[in-house]
């Protein structure tokens, strides 16, 4: 019995799930002893600080973290998904 019928849940389960563990995996790189298993491998920043248009001014930041946290979100949102 599938907990996902539709592709766009199934997508959102397991987008959520990679959120929530590269949260985990942050949390964890806190800690000494789990800092060295959870660290960051794929560590990507674009920052624009500020554009100026005559009428309009705005920034943007994107970041994007990938640790083990992620890997196990992922892989828990895909058994959860089916």
């Amino acid at each position: 019995m599938a907990f996902a019928k539709s592709g766009r849940l199934r997508w959102g389960i397991i987008f959520l799930f990679l959120i929530l563990g590269t949260w985990l995996g942050m949390f964890l790189q806190r800690f000494s002893a789990s800092a060295a298993l959870f660290s960051n491998v794929i560590d990507f920043v674009i920052d624009v600080k500020q554009v100026d248009l005559i009428m309009l001014r705005f920034g943007f930041y994107f970041a994007l973290k990938m640790n083990l946290g992620t890997l196990i979100g992922a892989l828990a949102g895909i058994v959860v998904s089916r």
